[in-house]
C-alpha cells in the first residue's frame, strides 16, 4: 500500500509542477489539496 501511495504522490507532484508552470493556479490549488491528503494517508500507513 505504501508503494502505491508513493507512486500517486510522485504523479501528483509532477502534475502540480506542470500546472504551476502553465499558471493554472486554481487547478494547482486543487492538486495541492489532493497531495496533502495523499501525504497524510502515507504517513498514517507508515505508522502502522
Amino acid at each position: 500500500m505504501a508503494t502505491k501511495l508513493l507512486l500517486e504522490l510522485k504523479n501528483l507532484l509532477a502534475d502540480l509542477a506542470s500546472t504551476l508552470i502553465l499558471g493554472k493556479n486554481k487547478d494547482a490549488a486543487r492538486l495541492a489539496l489532493k497531495l496533502s491528503e495523499k501525504s497524510k494517508a502515507l504517513a498514517e500507513e507508515l505508522v502502522k
